[in-house]
């Protein structure tokens, strides 16, 4: 079996000594869902927290979710004002963890923001993020 550029990225990560980061939320130690080896891709949250918060249901015993229930960018922090009411309820789904600095790596509550959808996509869209293979991955 041939291998993918994923799995020689994947096997290269492990053999530099480096390790799969681990949950953002405070008092959650396992590690982070991996999005893509072929980019070094990794969410901010593991699998068991993702799952909690998707169902709207509290964290594991000892766990908190850093995730606010609105938009962050409501006071103008990107530039721009988030286009939504300020009082509007968002649902889960359209609240998304932003790494501030763009580095899915650096994955520390001070560089994580929640952002709507729309703010999200228009930071991205600025800032470059969406460039998977040239902002915020290891790609040495």
């Amino acid at each position: 079996m041939k291998k993918t550029q994923a799995m020689i990225n994947k096997e290269k990560w492990l053999a530099d000594g480096k390790e799969i980061p681990k949950c953002v939320n405070p008092g959650c130690n396992n590690h982070v869902i991996v999005r893509d080896w072929k980019y070094y891709s990794f969410k901010h949250i593991c699998a068991s927290c993702a799952k909690l918060m998707k169902e709207g249901k509290p964290p594991r015993e000892g766990v908190a979710h850093y995730k606010k229930n609105y938009c962050e960018n409501r006071d103008g922090r990107l530039g721009f004002m988030c286009p939504v009411d300020k009082d509007y309820s968002f649902p889960s789904s359209v609240l998304h963890g932003d790494h501030i600095d763009g580095n899915h790596e650096n994955n520390v509550i001070e560089n994580l923001q929640t952002l709507c959808s729309i703010c999200h996509h228009t930071k991205g869209m600025n800032d470059g993020d969406f460039i998977s293979a040239k902002k915020g991955r290891s790609l040495s």
